[in-house]
């Protein structure tokens, strides 16, 4: 990686550093370059508004974080099912306390934003889309392996499971109590158990 795509990173990672804590409309660009340790000029020079760097955070930090998080590690495991009731596990024993009362960090900038700006709304979208459809991969070859009922609806079933796993951050951050993710994982994996053969 070269140095401008070095900075580039810097600037995207230190953003959404702060707007993670604060919000998007509760940091300005002097803080992000700041926490950088560069100058506005550089900042400018990547990122003409503060909305490239708003709209790079979902593009490519959360893009890769929930891929990451959420997609890749299921092909580990020979069940998909298993492996999604695992990592919801794994993902929330392991989130840190700190982050509890942030939540998730694409709704919260998808909550914020849409109403202000179409862009990030489109973008957001997009990303939960492509979220929906890698879950829904993962539920096809599970039902093709005869792990899942064949009537289940796959689509509609990777909506309720990305939906399940934004409402857990949620719920962790307005109840301020990681004690939630307990009892949702229960419901999780009792959910998709029901559709196992």
């Amino acid at each position: 990686m070269g140095k401008q795509e070095e900075t580039r990173k810097l600037i995207i990672e230190s953003a959404f550093s702060l707007i993670y804590q604060n919000g998007f409309q509760g940091v300005g660009v002097r803080e992000i370059a700041e926490n950088a340790n560069l100058t506005i000029g550089a900042f400018f020079y990547h990122f003409p508004t503060k909305n490239l760097v708003g709209y790079a955070i979902i593009d490519e930090f959360l893009t890769k974080g929930i891929m990451e998080r959420w997609i890749l590690p299921l092909e580990g495991y020979e069940n998909p099912i298993e492996g999604m009731i695992q990592i919801f596990k794994k993902t929330f024993d392991s989130w840190p306390e700190e982050f509890v009362s942030r939540g998730c960090p694409l709704n919260n900038l998808g909550q914020e934003m849409s109403a202000i700006d179409s862009e990030f709304q489109k973008k957001a979208k997009g990303l939960l889309t492509t979220w929906i459809q890698n879950t829904k991969k993962y539920l096809d070859l599970a039902k093709k392996q005869k792990v899942i009922k064949e009537n289940t609806d796959t689509l509609k079933l990777a909506e309720f499971i990305v939906t399940f796993q934004e409402a857990t951050f949620a719920m962790g951050k307005v109840m301020n109590d990681r004690k939630v993710y307990d009892s949702l994982y229960v419901s999780f994996k009792r959910h998709l158990q029901s559709h196992c053969i």
